[in-house]
């Protein structure tokens, strides 16, 4: 059945008529109770869901832009039972799947398709719950991490629809890169001005510095919920590097520049050592691959600001030393020592119960990887981590060989490639499969490579298909086009 197709004035008028009455509800309910923060993520949510439901295939499309900028909430979530909260994002991912299928013609003209690594998945995700047959586990403990895992599907859906027009590349890294610059400059104002709190009482609850074992000072994030805000500003500051050739003015490379330098900050004053190791990969990647360009100029940058830190922020040395040595295996202060037991105990229980025992039978093993040995078993972790290893070979294959040719796709490969190299350090040393918050940016970033790898792909094949017959006219077509500059 086919749902009613409505003309566009009738989508405006009702869409306009629907902002009015919200806005005079909002109106009256804030002059009785006042505005807290809860209020403003219902509003904004139903705003993003508006643009979705009633603006066609344009609104399933800006509104996917939109519900990348609900990453920046943190964790605001409805509580529907203590072990389960519910993310306004995941709850808007769902309506945008919804919508979607609803739009018949969008549908078609996308190339929808999941990754073998995650239909092979997929039968380990339905044999996980059995441990509540015997109620040996309470069912929200295992939704809440169930569902975590499911989000990758709508994602893989969403994206590829979206992303057939090509500027929408533009607008979702954009989106992420800024939901990554607020979160870092929230971040920021709260370290060094703690009386924020004061002002934005309802969304700051806790902007004190917190000092780790050895003497750290790490920044709270209490606007974002926690330290753990930075896993998002790895994510996305490799978009850096292609927002830079796309928006080549000097105002919009400043603020790209200013952007970049904020979340370097924050991931500094977040203090996560595994965070630390995941952007001096990613830094050594970019002098590699981009020395002459971006490269030198991110080395300095990070450079600078670490030789900084140690003046600046408290246990700086400290907290290097100690990191090294939960690197090495011998882990000096509690948090390090915690981890190593809650991976060996992961470790232990993959062993005794190769088939896996059940969703969140594992707790928060702060690796996704051994959380899945443990929960799915051990084949379920092989397909995981060959998944992860598979896509990664793909993606360097590609992007170097684009990085030689020196195509227009190389920039966005290689801000993609970084930022999946992100994407394996944080799901193999801090766990985010166990919060929506957490899982959901590490998710997007997968689904967008997934299809740059078959966007390439298809794009390569068809211009082997056109410039066979005429070898001469296409070369100069492609001479022609790699002359054009964006300005």
């Amino acid at each position: 059945m086919r749902l009613p197709e409505l003309p566009l004035r009738k989508k405006v008028l009702i869409g306009t008529a629907l902002l009015l009455l919200g806005g005079v509800a909002l109106y009256f309910y804030a002059d009785r109770r006042g505005l807290s923060y809860r209020e403003l993520i219902v509003v904004f949510s139903a705003l993003v869901m508006g643009v979705i439901v009633f603006g066609g295939e344009g609104g399933i499309r800006l509104g996917f832009v939109l519900w990348v900028l609900t990453l920046a909430l943190g964790y605001r979530t409805i509580a529907w039972t203590p072990d389960l909260g519910i993310h306004p994002a995941e709850i808007l991912l769902w309506i945008l799947l919804i919508c979607i299928f609803a739009q018949r013609r969008l549908v078609a003209s996308a190339r929808l398709s999941l990754p073998v690594w995650l239909w092979l998945l997929v039968p380990f995700w339905m044999l996980a719950w059995w441990p509540l047959v015997g109620g040996a586990m309470p069912w929200d403990q295992m939704l809440n991490e169930f569902r975590n895992f499911l989000l990758l599907i709508p994602l893989m859906i969403a994206a590829p629809v979206v992303l057939q027009r090509e500027r929408y590349w533009r607008h979702l890294l954009l989106a992420f890169f800024v939901a990554s610059s607020a979160i870092a400059l929230m971040g920021i104002v709260e370290y060094w001005l703690p009386e924020v709190a004061k002002v934005f009482p309802a969304f700051v609850s806790k902007a004190k510095i917190d000092f780790t074992d050895d003497g750290f000072a790490r920044a709270n994030f209490s606007f974002w919920g926690g330290p753990m805000a930075t896993f998002i500003c790895v994510l996305a500051l490799p978009c850096a590097i292609v927002l830079a050739m796309w928006w080549r003015s000097w105002l919009k490379r400043a603020l790209i520049v200013a952007a970049s330098v904020l979340q370097i900050l924050a991931i500094y004053i977040g203090g996560y050592r595994s965070i630390w190791l995941i952007l001096a990969v990613q830094v050594m990647a970019v002098c590699l691959l981009r020395l002459k360009r971006q490269g030198a100029m991110v080395a300095l940058l990070c450079l600078t600001f670490f030789i900084g830190g140690y003046q600046l922020v408290p246990g700086t040395n400290e907290r290097v030393m100690s990191g090294i040595a939960v690197l090495q295996g011998h882990p000096i202060d509690s948090s390090g020592r915690n981890r190593q037991k809650r991976a060996l105990g992961a470790l232990k229980e993959a062993m005794e119960a190769p088939y896996g025992s059940g969703w969140s039978s594992a707790g928060w093993v702060h690796s996704d990887f051994l959380q899945v040995a443990a929960n799915l078993g051990i084949a379920a972790a092989f397909i995981f981590v060959g998944g992860y290893l598979f896509t990664m070979m793909r993606l360097g294959r590609r992007v170097l060989g684009d990085l030689r040719a020196k195509s227009e796709q190389g920039d966005l490969g290689l801000a993609l490639m970084v930022s999946m190299i992100a994407v394996g350090g944080v799901l193999a040393m801090e766990g985010v499969s166990v919060l929506p918050q957490l899982v959901l940016p590490v998710w997007f970033v997968w689904a967008l490579v997934e299809v740059w790898l078959r966007q390439t792909a298809e794009q390569r094949e068809l211009t082997r298909v056109v410039a066979a017959p005429y070898p001469y006219q296409w070369a100069a077509v492609r001479m022609t086009s790699s002359l054009k500059t964006d300005g």
